[in-house]
């Protein structure tokens, strides 16, 4: 089994989840939902019913119990010295062209537009960049999250790609946006502290 994971930062730590987080987890999909209208909107991942909370929570504990890779895929967000607030991801890793694309949830609303998510996504990018040595990381969102737009951008992110209209939220249309991050870029941005 890989060692535990555990990266801090000054006000947040990405670290491995725990048994004890469930509780905080099945909360974000029954109470604490708001960030559901934010994150990825039109895959309606919706709020567990009640009747269903066993077998998440179940589910959940199993996952948790499972090997996990290294590196990681997934790393859950904490405040340090305080609660669970989200998590963060990398999907759609091409090890030829050592390119990945990563996400972040902050699921905790009073913990919203307090730079939480930048420092996350920051710390999540140098994690990544080091461990799988990428070439570039990619990110995307839709033209309605601007916190996430804003967020990107503040870890050296452009936008490259945009789907005109290509997201309907709540009845609207949306662009979707693509964000590419080269390694240069990265590498740069952490030597001069910019």
């Amino acid at each position: 089994m890989s060692s535990i994971v555990r990266i801090e930062g000054s006000r947040i730590a990405l670290r491995d989840p725990r048994p004890e987080d469930v509780e905080a987890r099945l909360r974000w999909s029954t109470v604490e939902t708001e960030w559901q209208n934010w994150d990825a909107p039109w895959e309606g991942v919706g709020i567990t019913p009640p009747d269903r909370l066993d077998r998440a929570r179940g589910r959940l504990l199993a996952q948790i119990a499972e090997p996990r890779p290294t590196p990681r895929t997934q790393l859950w967000i904490e405040r340090i010295g305080g609660p669970l607030l989200g998590w963060a991801n990398h999907y759609h890793y091409d090890p030829t062209a050592r390119v990945t694309w990563v996400g972040i949830s902050i699921c905790e609303s009073a913990y919203w537009a307090q730079g939480i998510g930048t420092e996350a996504l920051l710390l999540w990018i140098d994690y990544l960049v080091h461990e799988l040595g990428l070439t570039s990381v990619r990110t995307a969102t839709w033209s309605g999250n601007t916190r996430m737009i804003r967020c990107a951008e503040k870890c050296g992110f452009v936008p490259d790609v945009v789907n005109r209209g290509k997201r309907e939220v709540r009845g609207k249309r949306y662009d979707g946006i693509e964000f590419s991050l080269p390694r240069e870029t990265w590498l740069d941005r952490r030597s001069t502290g910019r």
